[in-house]
């Protein structure tokens, strides 16, 4: 049996499991090699299999060691599954909301090992469909890609107009320090606003922080605009499995709650359970945030800084 025979094989076998709608092996820039699955046309592979290319992509920036990334939307959810020691290559499944997933991971994993070793041996597998540079030509001027960039102002993610009070940070202090401290070595977790600010961190100039908040909320950004491309679906929550700890990133309406924890601390349906209530809370302060109406006070050190400057200023006389 031939390498693409093997890895059909398993694509068909991941597919008769109750709840899975397709399953397709891409290569890393997000060529499908083969597929299994009901598709609405032929342009839907290629389509899905680009949109789990860029989760791939954005989430191995934020981690080096990757097992599988899972997007869960409120219509379908959205695995990608990394082989071991090969970015060259992943495997995607879309489900419904209501499946087993562990069934689901215990089948991938036997697939994956079953297709690893033919991969490694079958040297640059062939895409499953190929274009002309005439069609090439076509599609690009559906695009309107031009060589050079066209300078105009790109679009930006809006949020709300927060007003983050004094009393609001400290109460949203205190649901991170209780999380922290009830799941034990729960680090980093953050609370990010839209576009990837940090906010209510013990530390503000905490560089790590800053840099993995903007990373993860780049993956769940990406993770969003791809469900929506996709199935028109809004996500609620991004899990990412790797080799001893999960990352778990929940939106908060006006921004998301990101935390790692290592594997074996708490059972991964307990953390399923447990982590929305802490959300709802997060949510429900952000809220209270974006309904204020108190102007935010500025830093003491600065407060002190200008009132010192101005009242010097006005004791002062002007010559003649």
């Amino acid at each position: 049996m031939d390498v693409e025979s093997v890895i059909q094989s398993e694509l068909e076998a991941l597919r008769s499991i109750n709840g899975v709608d397709n399953s397709f092996l891409s290569q890393r820039d997000g060529y499908p090699i083969t597929s299994a699955g009901l598709w609405l046309s032929s342009d839907e592979i290629f389509g899905i299999a680009a949109a789990a290319s860029a989760i791939n992509a954005v989430a191995r920036r934020l981690h080096s060691s990757l097992n599988y990334v899972l997007v869960e939307g409120d219509q379908s959810k959205f695995l990608v599954v990394a082989f071991p020691k090969n970015d060259d290559y992943f495997l995607s499944l879309t489900t419904r909301t209501n499946v087993n997933l562990g069934v689901i991971l215990q089948s991938l994993q036997k697939s994956t090992e079953k297709i690893y070793p033919h991969l490694l041996n079958a040297g640059e597998l062939p895409p499953l469909r190929s274009y002309s540079n005439k069609q090439e030509a076509s599609i690009m001027d559906r695009f309107q890609a031009q060589e050079k960039p066209i300078h105009s102002p790109s679009p930006s993610i809006r949020s709300s107009s927060l007003v983050l009070t004094e009393s609001l940070v400290t109460k949203l202090r205190a649901l991170l320090a209780d999380f922290t401290n009830l799941m034990d070595g729960a680090q980093p977790t953050f609370i990010s606003l839209n576009g990837g600010y940090p906010i209510a961190q013990n530390n503000h100039l905490n560089p790590a922080t800053s840099g993995m908040s903007a990373f993860t909320f780049a993956l769940y950004d990406t993770c969003r605009k791809v469900a929506w491309i996709t199935k028109k679906a809004a996500i609620q929550q991004v899990t990412i499995d790797l080799d001893s700890q999960h990352h778990f990133i929940y939106n908060t309406g006006t921004g998301i709650f990101s935390t790692t924890l290592q594997k074996g601390n708490c059972r991964l349906g307990y953390l399923r359970l447990l982590i929305p209530t802490y959300t709802s809370r997060i949510e429900e302060t952000l809220q209270e945030a974006s309904q204020a109406k108190e102007k935010p006070h500025l830093m003491q050190p600065m407060n002190r800084f200008l009132t010192g400057f101005f009242s010097s200023f006005q004791t002062q006389t002007l010559p003649g």
